[in-house]
């Protein structure tokens, strides 16, 4: 059966103490598929490149432990395959003064990430989303009930919390994540999100 598939990781944090150890950015990259076989051809590609690569199956793409080499030959081979990208590159700077973001940094997180679902929301229904787990962070606990308020009760049929070491799906959302963290900070180097700008239909400078 069809299913619509939503991969979702982030780069940065949204936490607010700007100077102080937070990152001036935080990034949600949303990756959908209109249907789980788009979804797994995507997967088997990032697999084949894996062992192209020599690479032990438990060896996974993210952004900042790989080469810019590596960087670029994976988005590569994945930007022909049947996706769409929606990012959301939020200076935090433009929230300064919004009190209930510093109080709470799951109320920053939950609406940046209703923003990056937002260009799906009128396809939304029985939607399988995969959001990055592996760090546990408190920030993305409540997601869940977020969601049952904010989106139609048929839009999502279920949130999971996956391991990016044995996802390519959320291996593939941190890595254009990173991209675009990249194309804002530091050398500010576009050549990532240029490679794969033609599956990225929105692009949100603020929520």
């Amino acid at each position: 059966m069809n299913r619509m598939i939503i991969a979702i990781d982030d780069a940065g944090d949204p936490g607010l103490k700007l100077g102080k150890g937070s990152s001036d950015y935080f990034i949600i990259a949303a990756v959908y598929f209109k249907d789980n076989l788009d979804a797994e051809e995507t997967s088997l590609k990032i697999k084949r490149l894996r062992r192209n690569l020599r690479w032990k199956p438990q060896h996974e793409f993210k952004f900042r432990k790989t080469s810019p080499e590596i960087r670029i030959k994976f988005l590569k081979t994945i930007k022909e395959c049947n996706f769409k990208i929606s990012l959301v590159i939020l200076d935090k700077h433009s929230v300064i003064g919004i009190k209930e973001y510093y109080n709470d940094a799951s109320k920053l997180y939950n609406a940046t990430i209703l923003k990056a679902l937002k260009p799906f929301s009128s396809t939304l229904n029985s939607t399988h989303i995969y959001i990055d787990g592996e760090n546990g962070n408190s920030y993305r606990r409540n997601i869940k009930a977020f969601f049952r308020q904010n989106l139609s009760k048929k839009a999502i049929k279920e949130l999971t919390y996956r391991n990016s070491i044995d996802d390519n799906l959320i291996q593939l959302a941190d890595m254009i994540a990173g991209a675009a963290r990249r194309s804002v900070e530091r050398d500010k180097d576009q050549s990532y999100l240029k490679t794969i700008k033609k599956k990225i239909i929105k692009t949100n400078l603020s929520i």
